[in-house]
């Protein structure tokens, strides 16, 4: 699959954005950007926050991802684990958690397992009013390529604390953004965010996080935020060669239209374990000519080629040679379940395709 992408980026790319360094370099100009935002209102949030610092943030931690262990929940009730009493630590206002999903009982179980200070809620929207107030978001997670929600932490005027990884390299940039090395490091490092507000928000922090907050004016065209970035990081320098336009490009582009010409795309789709097309059958009564009419397939989504001539002149050959040729030839990628006209226009004579 990594070599068939490969194959794909060099025949129609010329820039590749990659949202973070977590993914794998391919073929052509690779660059890293986050070319997305956040949505108005938690900016909206962040505005609010930094108008009100001294009162509008009145909570303390908390975690917001779907109820699943690969979303940090282990990291995390570990390293609260690990923080307590007995290693000499201060004890830890309580944390707070959201999300739904199948490991939510098997979380809730841990929790209480361990015995760590967690309140578990079920999922909610994180730009609810309810989460307005909290004021430090612990995000121990790395499976993300780019997490939308530390961003939107961000954008609401909060602390975010994360791993220094490279799926959090975008974040580095923010003064609210606390990173750290060790997972034995995240109880302390609660304690010390939770002391201090979070700082305002600078004008460049909030462009790097919209979607389209301040809608610029930009050679006369008024365009979004992130479309900006997204242009800005498609331009490849001047005087550049466009990669596409390689030979090795030209012959990748050249290799992936073949593959996509039947019969080899069915070949390959067996050989990678997806279902054909049409099926063997469906192969050989086309290239004989046999009219197969309703089979009464137990699979639904298989359909019937019908060949041949239901009324006079032509002859069999005729409707033979079109039927085929219309089905599996050059013109390979009409629809499953397209009914074929006749010579009279009407969709009921022979040559054509019916999917039940």
């Amino acid at each position: 699959m990594e070599l068939l992408n490969a194959v794909v980026c060099a025949a129609y790319t010329d820039v590749v954005v990659k949202l973070s360094p977590t993914l794998v370099d391919v073929p052509g100009h690779n660059l890293v950007c986050n070319v997305h935002g956040v949505r108005g209102e938690f900016l909206a949030v962040g505005a609010q926050a930094a108008r009100n610092a001294g009162s509008f943030f009145d909570r303390g931690a908390y975690f917001l991802g779907k109820a699943l262990w690969t979303k940090g929940y282990r990291e995390l009730l570990d390293a609260l684990a690990a923080h307590g009493p007995a290693g000499g630590d201060a004890p830890l206002p309580p944390l707070h958690t959201f999300g739904s999903g199948p490991d939510e009982n098997a979380i809730r179980s841990e929790v209480e397992r361990l015995g760590v200070d967690v309140v578990t809620h079920e999922g909610i929207d994180h730009a609810h009013p309810s989460m307005h107030g909290y004021s430090l978001f612990v995000n121990p997670s790395t499976s993300d390529v780019l997490c939308t929600a530390t961003a939107e932490a961000l954008a609401m005027g909060k602390k975010v604390l994360i791993p220094d990884h490279p799926s959090n390299l975008f974040f580095k940039q923010f003064s609210n953004a606390i990173l750290y090395d060790d997972p034995a490091q995240l109880g302390s490092l609660i304690s010390e965010a939770l002391a201090t507000p979070p700082a305002a928000m600078t004008k460049m922090e909030q462009y790097a996080l919209s979607w389209e907050a301040e809608k610029k004016r930009r050679e006369e065209k008024r365009r979004e935020e992130a479309t900006e970035r997204l242009l800005d990081a498609a331009a490849l320098p001047a005087g550049t060669r466009r990669p596409k336009e390689r030979p090795l490009h030209s012959l990748a582009y050249g290799v992936h239209y073949t593959m996509g010409t039947q019969p080899l795309c069915d070949v390959l789709r067996v050989a990678s374990g997806v279902r054909p097309v049409f099926s063997v059958e469906e192969r050989l009564r086309a290239a004989v000519g046999l009219a197969t009419g309703d089979r009464g397939d137990s699979d639904g989504e298989k359909g019937v080629v019908e060949v041949g001539s239901s009324g006079g002149g032509g002859g069999g050959g005729g409707g033979s040679s079109s039927s085929v040729g219309e089905t599996f030839g050059g013109e390979s990628g009409r629809s499953r379940g397209e009914q074929q006209p006749s010579a009279d226009g009407s969709t009921d004579g022979a040559n054509r395709w019916r999917a039940r």
